[in-house]
């Protein structure tokens, strides 16, 4: 495909909103929910990207509060520029490793604008990088999911703990009732409060009582998980969304997002024949890659020796932070079954990674059951 080697269409570029480092978070709120992103900026030099997501990761979602003065600044990711030179496969691949809903554009020493994800979902299906997928091989699976008659302060409490943004929701009879997110509780809650006292903080409490079904979507746009892969995307660009919902036989069975179409989007662009993709790595991590996919390529041969199962590619993500120190997670693609997702932290390299490895494999065997359980099995799955 040689598309994927050519430069990134002037096209692609859109216009942005910019913000100064200091300017205060609770000026932003409005733009930031409307446009997604923007630029943050010191003195008319780049700074980074600030997401609506920031917002409600900065202190978790239990209360979305703000000093009044906080600067947006503190909320900004560095993320890389992309120009004249960055080609569209290398496009495909930062916004899968990113994981970021837009990326600045620099032409010459001027940025000139962003690059949206909507952009790359478009190239992803004009090149027909995922025309031999169907929607089970790219799908998260299994499907976290919570009762209709719960409360905002359980679903966010759900969303923490297993780091995720979104909740499938479902009535007493397991049937799909709809879908809460992030952005859902964000567009709710945080809201500018402009006859505040100068000096008084902004903080909006999410109450306990609240319940979903006030905040949700109650119409979810769903997909069966036999369909062509491209068909979500299609979905993704003409409904705007950035999940669907996968039935099958009319129940809910796993969720897929734009970062999966583009994580098996980066698979197809890769120029390796490895089964294994690796991101994250920095300069303290990097000369451990080889023993880091030694590791993961030892458990797929685990997996297709022991459960049977045919693994297409594991994509692995490591980051460090000053808390955990390191954190790892890993998705594991099976030829037929859908995703698995693996975590694990710690504060060595090595342990971190061996406690990745015995997840990968204990979720393995999870799926196993699951792909082998009977329709009463999968009813006591879902609750029933």
């Amino acid at each position: 495909m040689p598309a994927l080697f050519e430069p990134i269409p002037k096209e692609f570029v859109s216009k942005t909103v910019f913000y100064e480092y200091k300017t205060p978070v609770v000026e932003t709120l409005d733009a930031l929910i409307k446009n997604c992103a923007a630029i943050v900026v010191r003195n008319g030099e780049y700074c980074g990207m600030v997401e609506d997501r920031s917002l409600f990761r900065a202190h978790g979602l239990k209360s979305l509060s703000f000093p009044r003065n906080f600067p947006i600044g503190k909320l900004l990711r560095k993320v890389p520029m992309l120009n004249q030179t960055t080609s569209i496969g290398k496009m495909v691949n930062y916004f899968h490793e990113l994981g970021i809903k837009a990326m600045p554009y620099q032409e010459g020493t001027k940025i000139t604008g962003i690059v949206r994800r909507e952009r790359v979902l478009s190239t992803v299906m004009s090149l027909h990088l995922l025309s031999k997928n169907k929607v089970a091989d790219v799908m998260t699976t299994p499907i976290i999911a919570i009762d209709e008659n719960a409360s905002v302060a359980h679903a966010t409490e759900v969303m923490e703990t297993n780091k995720i943004a979104r909740i499938v929701v479902l009535d007493a009879a397991t049937r799909l009732s709809g879908l809460i997110t992030e952005r859902d509780i964000v567009s709710t809650f945080a809201k500018p409060q402009e006859r505040l006292p100068a000096k008084k903080d902004v903080k909006v409490s999410l109450p306990n009582s609240t319940p979903i079904k006030s905040v949700m979507k109650t119409y979810v746009y769903t997909v069966n998980s036999d369909e062509p892969a491209e068909n979500v995307i299609k979905q993704f660009l003409e409904k705007k969304v950035s999940s669907l919902v996968v039935l099958r036989n009319k129940r809910p069975v796993g969720i897929i997002t734009v970062r999966d179409i583009l994580e098996a989007a980066a698979v197809v662009t890769s120029r390796t024949q490895s089964k294994v993709i690796i991101s994250g790595l920095d300069d303290n991590t990097r000369e451990y890659e080889e023993d880091i996919q030694a590791g993961v390529i030892s458990t797929i041969e685990k997996v297709s020796r022991f459960a049977k199962l045919e693994v297409n590619y594991v994509s692995l993500n490591i980051k460090r932070s000053k808390e955990r120190n390191y954190e790892m997670k890993a998705r594991l693609a099976l030829q037929h079954g859908g995703t698995v997702f693996a975590h694990s932290e710690g504060y060595s390299l090595e342990l971190t990674l061996s406690a990745l490895l015995r997840n990968m494999l204990k979720r393995v065997k999870e799926k196993k059951e699951l792909i082998v359980s009977t329709r009463k099995g999968m009813d006591r799955y879902y609750g029933e």
